[in-house]
């Protein structure tokens, strides 16, 4: 039997962003925690030649591909065709599958989904339909298709009331991105891992917005993420056990992500950014399919909290193969 492993990841620009750097920091971690686990490890990425550089794994018929391609031509909306490759060279792949990217990866896609099937996310239109903005209410205009924060910070949040507002509307591409109204309260991320009817999901940690000023949006924005030397970086950090783990809030929370996972069909590891309202109301803000597992993201905190060793987490993403 074939032992050896491809970790595919996205080949780098020449001069990387953090965010994108960051995709070596997670095939360090794949790779160290399959070595323990006794494969042996190739590391390949993906450029322009799709085809090409995917033609290579169907001739080597590996044990299996590690999928940590985070984007495609520099496009997240695309990130479904490389499992639909691998998926029709039957060569099996880690994360969820290529039905499960698609939908989640364009999110309005994913609300319209969650709202026909009972989940509550924020309400949403285009930013070209000005007139249904409620002067009661915040609102954020966000990307539809692009992870890790990018082109999403605290002035993307506004006053429906401010001057100018509508010409400011005016200027986003209705196809790049989505106006959502920006819920007040709590945030929660849960890292789930596992298959429908099979999940496993880790400790919930809260997001902490420690000293922001009053009027300061509260969001987990590119500056929170990936500038270290930002007022948003050092004054975000994550905190487990802010919540009974017996509560209804977290009963709330929980079924709301198998929820999730179970309408798109989530498979491998995922993570769902929820919001509780001031009144406690959960709303999905985010599905994330196959979130960052760098060693400092998320996802893998998560793991720890919940007794699993970077290894351990690696192969429970490993025992759900596509």
């Amino acid at each position: 039997m074939n032992n050896t492993v491809i970790i595919l990841h996205n080949r780098l620009s020449a001069h990387p962003t953090p965010d994108e750097q960051d995709v070596i920091d997670q095939v360090t971690l794949v790779r160290d925690a399959l070595e323990d686990l006794g494969y042996r490890c190739e590391i390949r990425d993906v450029g322009t030649d799709l085809y090409g550089d995917l033609k290579l794994l169907e001739k080597e018929k590996p044990a299996f591909v590690f999928n940590l391609v985070e984007s495609i031509w520099g496009y997240t909306g695309l990130l479904h065709m490389v499992p639909s490759i691998l998926h029709a060279w039957k060569i099996p792949y880690t994360g969820v599958g290529e039905e499960g990217l698609y939908l989640t990866t364009k999110k309005t896609l994913a609300k319209t989904i969650m709202i026909r099937n009972g989940i509550k996310t924020p309400e949403w239109f285009g930013p070209h339909e000005p007139d249904r903005l409620d002067i009661r209410k915040k609102y954020i205009v966000k990307p539809i298709a692009e992870e890790g924060s990018a082109d999403l910070d605290e002035q993307h949040v506004f006053d429906p009331t401010r001057p100018g507002i509508r010409e400011w509307l005016a200027n986003f591409d209705p196809g790049q991105y989505f106006v959502e109204e920006y819920i007040e309260g709590r945030e929660f991320n849960l890292s789930v891992t596992g298959t429908p009817g099979r999940y496993v999901i880790y400790p919930v940690p809260e997001m902490i917005f420690t000293d922001y000023p009053p009027g300061k949006a509260k969001i987990l924005g590119y500056k929170s993420k990936w500038m270290e030397n930002s007022f948003e970086y050092t004054h975000t950090h994550r905190k487990f056990n802010t919540l009974d783990e017996t509560s209804l809030i977290t009963k709330q929370l929980r079924k709301t992500a198998v929820t999730c996972g179970e309408v798109f069909g989530l498979s491998g590891y995922f993570r769902i950014d929820i919001r509780l309202s001031e009144q406690g109301i959960p709303y999905v803000l985010e599905v994330n399919a196959n979130p960052c597992i760098s060693p400092d993201s998320g996802f893998v905190a998560a793991g720890k909290e919940a007794g699993f060793s970077t290894t351990g987490m690696i192969r429970q993403i490993i025992s759900c193969l596509n």
